[in-house]
């Protein structure tokens, strides 16, 4: 498949929106690091340009204290963010009826791949050596658990060209590739798992997870754009999300789950991710109502006998 072009030859505009959106964490890692982010800080002080994040003469290193550490997160984060975009293509093409969206998966996929690569290179570089590397992935669970994932993505990258598709065979193929949802879940738990306290960002993701496989349970019974079924697709990601959170601190710091569940309800601090997948689904539904009512799906016909 060309990389920037349909088949016809034209430019394709998906294609460069999606190579533009894996580039990006790149983009910004390396700005970061232009900033003096590599620096370390120094007992002297930091002088201007040199370690400095957000202005010059701050004496704030923009990674840290530790650059690889953060460089090693910021990386992960952005592969599960970008999993999450390339899973979102699916019931994207289908709500809001725009076929070319699926020349994109491959692009997405292989950047979220790509970056769960450097991800692992940079642990490895920190770490120093693969012996030691070796054995806290043996002994540390939630390492363990993002490495599995990692193979899990080596082999969906590596037999994500044309000529893995035509030695598999459509269906072991697509049945190999059905493996991206339980390793992204285990992306998920190791993502959950490397927080210190604040679980916010990833109690987000796992909500959108939720949703984008409701979707596609929907879908599998033929009712993946009903607005009605999307509304309440969208209270029910809401709600479970809201018991992984609460689950997720009973476990980890022994709180209360009836008190994380009542702070979901109040918006004086923050909006909880409960809300925020609630409210994404609630604007995703609206959205593909306005744009099917427009530009309606094709009528399926029934197969002559």
């Amino acid at each position: 498949m060309p990389l920037l072009r349909e088949n016809s030859g034209k430019l394709s505009v998906e294609k460069i929106g999606a190579l533009l959106v894996v580039l990006l964490p790149l983009a910004l890692l390396l700005v970061r690091a232009l900033s003096g982010g590599f620096t370390p800080p120094s007992p002297f002080g930091v002088p201007p340009g040199l370690g400095n994040a957000p202005g010059l003469g701050s004496g704030e290193p923009a990674l840290g204290a530790r650059p690889l550490v953060e460089v090693i997160r910021f990386i992960g984060d952005w592969s599960i963010r970008l999993l999450l975009v390339s899973l979102a293509v699916t019931p994207a093409r289908r709500l809001f009826n725009w076929p070319k969206l699926l020349a994109v998966r491959r692009t997405l996929g292989l950047g979220a791949a790509l970056l769960i690569a450097i991800h692992f290179t940079f642990y490895l570089i920190d770490t120093g050596n693969l012996g030691t590397a070796a054995r806290e992935i043996a002994l540390r669970i939630y390492l363990t658990i993002g490495f599995v994932a990692l193979l899990a993505f080596a082999v969906l990258a590596a037999t994500s060209w044309d000529g893995a598709l035509q030695r598999l065979g459509a269906e072991r193929w697509n049945r190999l590739h059905k493996l991206v949802y339980p390793a992204t879940a285990l992306g998920l738990l190791h993502f959950f798992m490397q927080q210190k306290l604040d679980v916010t960002e990833p109690t987000l993701m796992a909500g959108l997870f939720v949703w984008l496989m409701g979707w596609r349970v929907l879908q599998h019974y033929g009712r993946g754009t009903g607005p009605l079924n999307l509304l309440a697709l969208a209270a029910l990601s809401g709600v479970l999300t809201a018991l992984m959170e609460a689950g997720w601190y009973a476990a980890a710091t022994g709180i209360d789950p009836a008190r994380v569940l009542a702070a979901n309800l109040a918006f004086d601090y923050a909006i909880s991710p409960a809300w925020w997948v609630f409210g994404t689904g609630v604007v995703v539904t609206v959205a593909s109502a306005i744009v099917l009512k427009w530009r309606p799906l094709p009528v399926r016909r029934p197969a002559r006998a």
